[in-house]
């Protein structure tokens, strides 16, 4: 676009256009711009549904934990948790007298923090130490590891006497 100065007083636009953008010339260039956004934006959207959950990490971790309180059939644990994701482990174990217990597992790593459900069968329900198997689902994940998913298997020993647990988890995490 040029633009002139005309009798010193007012500024007026002339009427220039490029060739390249002249009007014969418009329906070709929309198409060019239209097919290149049809290719380009299906290709971001899938990249960023991959980009979303691109890592899949195989979890071990073990934990020796010591009660730091309980209340009624709730167990509070924690311990070191080395492993996979090293850190601290938060234990809130509830066991009722059935064979059947319940926990909620919070690990603290250096790159965030991942919280599984877990529900487990005692094996001797009458042994002073009872060791206990079952699943697992990760319930939250925050930091590094935020919205991730994963589920995998707990198993462990609990200690009747001193309350104290031994949790060994392996499973599958997608994050």
């Amino acid at each position: 676009m040029r633009i002139s100065f005309e009798a010193g007083v007012r500024w007026r636009r002339l009427s220039r256009r490029p060739a390249s953008l002249a009007p014969r010339h418009l329906p070709a260039a929309t198409a060019v711009l239209l097919t290149c956004l049809a290719a380009v934006v299906p290709a971001t959207a899938q990249s960023s549904a991959r980009a979303q959950f691109a890592r899949t990490l195989s979890v071990k971790d073990e934990a020796r934990m010591h009660l730091i309180r309980s209340s009624g059939s709730t167990l509070f644990d924690e311990g070191p948790a080395m492993g996979t994701i090293p850190g601290k482990v938060k234990v809130r174990f509830i066991y009722n007298g059935n064979p059947t217990v319940s926990a909620r597992i919070t690990i603290y790593g250096r790159s965030g923090t991942i919280e599984a459900a877990c529900s487990a069968r005692l094996s001797n329900p009458t042994s002073p130490a009872p060791s206990f198997k079952g699943t697992l689902t990760l319930a939250h994940a925050s930091g590094h590891y935020a919205g991730a998913h994963g589920s995998g298997h707990v198993y462990g020993v609990f200690n009747r006497r001193s309350y104290a647990i031994t949790v060994q988890t392996e499973g599958t995490m997608h994050y």
